[in-house]
């Protein structure tokens, strides 16, 4: 079945000398792998590879194949940004993708929202601070795993650990659609506690490696 869709690029896997694997989050099929070759050199696909980048994709579906060949591609709008904070918040959130959604699994709805997200993230004159906690917040929600407030103080789904009361109240107003006022180290601490119950409740036994270098370099 010959199938055209628009993909997100979620991770890239070098794959012998001039070849690589990529994982693409597409909007009819879900998350699929498929083999690229000739991706190094001018005329290359090294650059339409690069994780966080949009694709328009033509290809051949099969449920058997692991692998699938692309016949056509091309990159799409809204395109990936060489700014620090916004290119890195978009690796962090293609990895928090992949843990969260099982192969060949569509979601249409999802794959909207996070290309209307991302296309917010590239064309920003000024970086969104509360973005990647917003977009944590909306992927837990996709997962069967979202949080809520209530009257007692607690949140609705988090595991047995205590949350202070400002990651709380910065919690209920993101989910409000409210830029809360904070520092960037409580900001950084609702981030940390949001990718810990991810890591917890949403995808155990996995981890977000973009995060922990990102704050490595942030610290460095």
């Amino acid at each position: 079945m010959l199938i055209k869709t628009e993909a997100l690029v979620l991770k890239k896997i070098p794959y012998g000398e001039n070849s690589a694997v990529a994982h693409l989050f597409s909007q009819t099929h879900g998350i699929l792998s498929f083999i690229f070759s000739s991706v190094q050199g001018k005329k290359g696909k090294s650059a339409l590879l690069r994780p966080g980048t949009f694709l328009e994709i033509v290809f051949n579906f099969s449920e058997r194949q692991n692998l699938l060949r692309a016949k056509e591609v091309k990159a799409v709008e809204p395109f990936m940004t060489e700014d620090f904070i916004a290119s890195n918040t978009a690796l962090i959130c293609t990895e928090l993708i992949q843990n969260t959604l099982p192969d060949a699994m569509p979601d249409e709805n999802l794959f909207l929202t996070v290309k209307t997200d991302f296309s917010r993230l590239f064309r920003r004159s000024e970086t969104d601070l509360w973005f990647l906690q917003r977009f944590i917040l909306k992927l837990c929600e996709a997962a069967g795993h979202g949080l809520s407030g209530n009257e007692q103080g607690f949140l609705s789904g988090w595991p047995n650990r205590n949350i202070d009361n400002d990651s709380l109240t910065l919690i209920r107003r993101l989910l409000e659609n409210q830029n809360p006022a904070a520092d960037r180290n409580t900001r950084r601490k609702l981030a940390e506690n949001l990718i810990a119950y991810m890591c917890e409740v949403v995808f155990p036994g996995k981890e977000v490696r973009t995060f922990k270098v990102m704050l490595e370099v942030l610290d460095g």
